[in-house]
């Protein structure tokens, strides 16, 4: 079962993180402000598809999330800008989720 408190506390935490407010997160998912807060304080059960774009957004793994594993344990990738456009936004998110995922295939196969 999902524990959506520490959900919400992660959240909240890779947001403040980046620098981000919750009215630039909700533009870049495409939500309204007042789910962004609803899903950071856990008063909203959050579902997988959200919180993939979250992940993807956040440059953290879903396991971050709904796991165990810790910051240090987590790939980190930040930026910082006052004069950026939405759309070298979105390159940066897809830069993040790039390198996150080569990440992630790099520990699969130290498993092994």
């Amino acid at each position: 079962m999902l524990n959506y408190e520490k959900i919400a506390k992660r959240l909240k935490e890779a947001r403040v993180d980046m620098n981000y407010s919750q009215q630039e997160v909700a533009d870049l998912i495409g939500k309204k402000r007042s789910q962004i807060s609803y899903y950071e304080t856990g008063a909203r059960k959050i579902n997988l598809s959200l919180l993939n774009k979250f992940s993807n957004l956040y440059g953290k793994s879903i396991e971050y999330f709904v796991g165990e594993r810790t910051e240090e344990e987590q790939l980190e990738i930040a930026h910082r800008s006052t004069d950026i456009k939405q759309d070298d936004l979105e390159k940066i998110e897809w830069a993040k989720n790039f390198v996150n995922n080569l990440y992630e295939l790099k520990n699969m196969q130290e498993v092994k």
